[in-house]
């Protein structure tokens, strides 16, 4: 399955090289926009100092994860995120024909190269926000080894909650407007402390979206803001499981599935 994967992904890219000024305005286009974000949110912080105890730097690193980790989301998964024209359109009648898993199709169908800005200025946005650590004296050794593993499992969370997303339009058919509660406000709250939020959804983010995870609570031990030693360990499990509970519920969804024509 996985050499499969890789020959269709190639194909994909391949067929997006052959408009190479395209794919350079939407990944810059992408990149910047994301940029003028925190640049909103660093003239904030400049002028309050910080935000509930957190400095430039540290909110920094929430963003960087977050948005690092969403934008590959995107670019590897954008047939998920836009789901719902497939069982509006009974276009995924022809996906469940094939003798290949329907989700390794929608993966394989069209790889978001745009969404490299994205990533490229996400990362740019941690190296800042390590730099400006170092220069404040903290021991950035533990946080640069750390990033990799807070990203990708960012990113299996994402796209975990687009799954299950994606999945509930197998009861609801549209998930456009659901969407913007279970992936664009998330992602936007992700950028900072969860510690602003209210009770509620404090919960929502350490349970049913555990965004949480992802950044903030490996932070809290990461930046000796009172979070127990094993706080970063907490961030792949969760990861891990949240993706098995989010395949469990894809599968349902499929077999409870009737062709747009029955």
């Amino acid at each position: 399955m996985w050499r499969l994967y890789r020959k269709l992904i190639r194909a994909s890219i391949r067929a997006q090289m052959q408009y190479k000024l395209n794919f350079l305005t939407s990944a810059v286009t992408t990149g910047l926009i994301m940029v003028l974000d925190f640049l909103v949110l660093s003239t904030i912080l400049y002028r309050f100092d910080d935000v509930n105890g957190w400095s430039i730097y540290e909110v920094g690193l929430l963003y960087g994860i977050s948005s690092t980790s969403i934008s590959m989301y995107r670019m590897i998964a954008p047939e998920l995120h836009d789901f719902e024209k497939y069982i509006i359109h009974g276009e995924l009648d022809q996906l469940l024909i094939r003798p290949v898993s329907p989700l390794l199709l929608l993966l394989t169908r069209y790889l978001d190269l745009s969404r490299i800005g994205g990533i490229v200025q996400g990362v740019a946005i941690l190296v800042i926000s390590l730099g400006g650590l170092y220069v404040q004296g903290k021991d950035i050794l533990l946080l640069v080894c750390f990033l990799p593993v807070a990203v990708a499992a960012g990113c299996c969370l994402y796209f975990a909650i687009s799954l299950c997303t994606a999945a509930a339009s197998f009861w609801t058919q549209q998930i456009k407007d659901m969407q913007t509660f279970t992936i664009y406000a998330p992602a936007n709250a992700a950028n900072y402390p969860v510690s602003l939020y209210p009770d509620w959804l404090k919960w929502l983010f350490y349970s049913v979206l555990p965004i949480a995870y992802m950044n903030y609570v490996p932070m809290l031990a990461l930046l000796g803001k009172g979070g127990e030693w094993y706080y970063p360990f907490l961030t792949p499990i969760v990861a891990a499981v949240f993706m098995w509970l989010a395949v469990c519920f894809w599968r349902a969804g499929i077999r409870h599935y009737h062709s747009t024509g029955s």
